[in-house]
């Protein structure tokens, strides 16, 4: 609602000077105040809730002022710009790129006015998918100081529509530079999925591409995980593992995503005990599902499950976890004699892990949108990096 009332601020602009310039004729003084009511109107229904009846009589309006042409130019262009941007956000977008176009077309606007038209025209193109177009609107733009910072924000939100992650890292690295970020997760991405898009035969180095993310981003989770990867690739795990340990440091949240691999690569060093204390340290950082459960199965295949039953116990004193929970119950069934209350600890273990199948997986940390898979980028926020396992941020 807010964003349509500052929409149409042109609009009342344009009627002020509009009525003003009328009442000053006798004569006319009746459709002045015609205007005045008609305006009044459309406001009102606005703030009632009927923002459709207000477009259309805003709409009908700019019409008529417009055939009768009494507008001075800086206004009707005003005008005739918010007119097209109505129409885009009624989903008429082919009637906003017609009147774009023809401001853009005319001779009796200013360079600057054309490059407003140019704006909004490449808008209505990535409304109706025509990212080529407004890809050749927004490289004009990036020629211009006041308009560089937008295009060059727009023109990497087409290229990660379309996965051309070599062109979304040049603008955002040319975007870094006219507005410096400390922490620039943006690029770091933009970097990840340009090293993993890269082929076995390509010239450039991953390896490389992720650190430069590093550097750009420290806390990038995803440039660690995807380093790890390449290093366990070329069975270098020594640098595997420092580069999966890094997470715990980065964003606790994610180490969970990371355990599986990490003990592969103890494993292949035949370190597992240094393995068991990273998951120690890690537990006293955080209070993380899949470090406890981790920790738990390295203590049953050394002491037995009723050690790593004792474990959990106190874990779930300390920091109750439906997946902790649900595990207890399992070492419990094991333990437990044929009977009524085996039976009756089977059914609540089903239960539970019931509960937790019916649950997601991940969650955004920004706007609650869930998943059952890990997503970079989130679909609903468009935030990077704010989609965090459940299990991770469930005591968090």
């Amino acid at each position: 609602m807010l964003e349509l009332l500052f929409l149409l601020l042109p609009i009342a602009a344009a009627y002020g000077w509009y009525m003003g310039h009328r009442s000053a004729k006798k004569d006319q003084e009746d459709i002045s105040n015609k205007l005045s009511r008609d305006y009044v109107t459309g406001v009102n229904f606005l703030l009632s809730n009927q923002p459709e009846k207000a477009v259309d009589l805003f709409l009908d309006m700019l019409q008529k002022q417009e055939t009768e042409n009494e507008i001075e130019n800086s206004s009707q262009f005003e005008a005739e710009l918010t007119l097209g941007n109505l129409f885009r956000s009624r989903g008429e977008v082919d009637r906003a790129l017609r009147i774009h176009q023809a401001l853009d077309r005319s001779p009796n606007y200013t360079f600057e006015q054309k490059l407003l038209a140019k704006q909004q025209l490449a808008k209505d193109f990535i409304t109706v998918g025509f990212y080529d177009r407004a890809e050749a609107l927004y490289i004009m733009l990036v020629d211009e100081p006041e308009f560089a910072e937008g295009a060059l924000q727009q023109l990497a939100v087409i290229y990660q529509k379309t996965k051309e992650w070599k062109k979304a890292v040049n603008v955002a690295e040319k975007l870094a530079k006219i507005a410096p970020k400390e922490d620039n997760i943006e690029l770091a991405h933009y970097y990840c999925e340009y090293a993993a898009s890269l082929s076995v035969e390509a010239k450039e180095d991953p390896v490389e591409i992720l650190h430069t993310a590093l550097k750009v981003s420290p806390t990038c989770v995803r440039a660690s995980m995807l380093l790890a990867n390449v290093f366990i690739q070329q069975k270098n795990y020594r640098s595997a593992v420092k580069n999966l340990e890094n997470v715990l440091e980065q964003n606790p949240a994610y180490i969970g995503e990371v355990l599986s691999d990490l003990k592969f690569c103890y494993q292949e060093l035949s370190q597992l005990d240094n393995f068991e204390l990273f998951l120690i340290k890690a537990s006293q950082i955080c209070h993380n599902s899949a470090v406890d459960l981790a920790l738990a199965d390295l203590i049953a295949e050394k002491d037995g499950t009723l050690a790593a039953q004792t474990k959990l116990y106190q874990q779930l004193n300390q920091h109750p976890s439906t997946f902790v929970f649900h595990r207890f119950i399992q070492y419990q069934i094991d333990n437990a004699e044929d009977g009524r209350a085996k039976d009756s600890l089977v059914l609540l273990h089903k239960m539970v892990g019931e509960r937790i199948r019916q649950g997601f997986d991940y969650r955004c940390v920004n706007c609650g949108y869930q998943t059952h898979k890990l997503i970079w980028c989130c679909p609903s926020c468009r935030q990077w990096e704010s989609i965090k396992p459940i299990r991770g941020i469930e005591h968090n």
